[in-house]
């Protein structure tokens, strides 16, 4: 049963309504006040207000903006005099659904109150709908359309249909979890469960019982009997980030895993077998720790029945306008706001700069923009690493260099060549790790990477 909210400060109007909309099967509360209104609206829930413009207390125009958080997702028709329309249109212009001259019609009144809840229920369709079709495109969103992304998803859906080992290697920050939760969406074993691992988290002496379980007494502490990660994920997927962070040790009890599928608790003797698929992510060359010995050989050649390799954000060029954009939208949701857009100067430096953090550096910097700006996001929203960039183009462009070279320096070159893109992240991580005294934890979240990121940014940078 539908309920209407009569607040009218006309006593004699209010009580005939009342009795008109409970003959018709609504359920009927009212109020007199504005205020007394905004109490019902909380205690009643109604799902159509019928609101007199002219209220002791308050006009109806402030109440709806003053309130509009509270009562935006009730339908609501204005009660005006003949000669107050011009308000009425005004609360028009603010979302109401219509408004009814007083004294009003009461077949009039009624056709309205039907046709504002059809409208009301018919968006709540298409909201669920479109929040559907969000959950299930999402990973495409965040994909993107350029070309080798289109190649990667039709990669990811191909194997998703069978069970073969798959390993995901790119750049921290690139999206490659997406991937994985991608093949798992797209299998047979979707309607089983998605169990990540980070491979990085866990101390050498609590990955085999993080990994495989224990039984009771198997350790001090050990009070109860406990499945592992590769357990609770029977009949799903295990997915394994950052692989080449499992320390050798590990290794070899992964490797009789995936050859053998079964497990053995932690002080057990029963084995146990398993169902799960493997995949597996890591942010640097598997191949290249085996030749280094970092990697053991045989299980590198098991996780790699089937590799995918994620480009970096800055070799995906305009798709990172529709992720922007993407961001943009679930950041204006998150911190309600309605900030629209990008100037031509960020676009620039988005097309420009070399996104060390690459995808979640991304999103973390338009989250970041969103909540500084008010209508467009300036430079002066972007994170300082960016802003530095900004700076070296103005600093290039007041140089007594050609304008063509100029050009030729910053958009062409300038950080797309491998030499000046290293040395523009040394100058980016030093200013940081000076600014916030050398501590590598803020400097990380800044840059919008983990500090584990950062770690190997510095080695490669040989700023250790």
């Amino acid at each position: 049963m539908s309920k209407i909210l009569i607040l009218d400060k006309d006593l004699e109007i209010s009580k005939t309504l009342n009795n008109f909309f409970i003959k018709e099967g609504f359920e009927v509360c009212t109020a007199n006040t504005g205020k007394e209104g905004i109490q019902k609206v909380k205690e009643e829930n109604p799902d159509i207000i019928l609101l007199e413009l002219n209220l002791p207390d308050m006009d109806g125009i402030s109440l709806i903006k003053e309130h509009l958080p509270m009562i935006e997702n009730k339908s609501i028709i204005v009660l005006t005099e003949y000669n107050n329309v011009d308000l009425a249109v005004q609360a028009m212009k603010l979302g109401v659904f219509d408004y009814i001259i007083k004294p009003p019609e009461e077949k009039k009144l009624l056709l309205a109150v039907k046709n504002a809840l059809e409208t009301k229920l018919l968006r709540q369709k298409v909201k669920d709908l479109s929040d559907q079709f969000y959950v299930a495109c999402k990973a495409y969103f965040f994909l993107g359309n350029d070309p080798s992304i289109k190649r990667i998803i039709e990669m990811a859906k191909k194997v998703a249909t069978t069970d073969v080992t798959v390993l995901i290697e790119g750049e921290s920050g690139v999206g490659k979890e997406q991937i994985a939760r991608l093949i798992h969406s797209h299998s047979l074993r979707k309607d089983r469960p998605f169990i990540a691992i980070d491979c990085g988290t866990f101390p050498d002496s609590l990955i085999e019982s993080e990994f495989f379980g224990y039984e009771k007494g198997a350790f001090t502490g050990a009070d109860k009997r406990k499945p592992g990660q590769f357990e609770i994920a029977e009949g799903g997927t295990v997915f394994l980030n950052e692989i080449s962070n499992l320390p050798l040790s590990a290794q070899a009890k992964l490797l009789r895993v995936l050859q053998e599928r079964e497990i053995q608790h932690l002080g057990g003797t029963k084995t146990i077998k398993i169902d799960v698929r493997i995949l597996a992510d890591s942010n640097v060359s598997l191949e290249k720790k085996v030749l280094n010995k970092e990697f053991r050989e045989d299980l590198y050649h098991r996780l790699n029945e089937f590799k995918i390799v994620v480009p970096p954000l800055r070799e995906r060029g305009e798709d990172i306008f529709l992720l922007s954009d993407y961001f943009l939208d679930e950041a204006n949701k998150g911190f309600y706001k309605q900030v629209k857009g990008f100037s031509d100067e960020v676009k620039q430096l988005f097309l420009t700069y070399h996104w060390p953090g690459n995808v979640r550096e991304l999103k973390s910097t338009v989250k970041r923009a969103v909540l500084l700006a008010d209508d467009i996001i300036l430079s002066e929203h972007l994170p300082p690493a960016i802003q530095l960039l900004q700076n070296m183009i103005n600093t290039t462009k007041t140089t007594d260099i050609k304008s063509e070279e100029k050009e030729e320096i910053i958009y062409r070159h300038g950080f797309k060549k491998k030499g000046l893109l290293m040395e523009s992240e040394r100058r980016v991580i030093i200013d940081l790790l000076k600014k916030f005294n050398n501590n590598r934890s803020k400097a990380a979240k800044e840059l919008g990477i983990t500090r584990r990121a950062l770690y190997y940014k510095l080695k490669k940078l040989e700023l250790n």
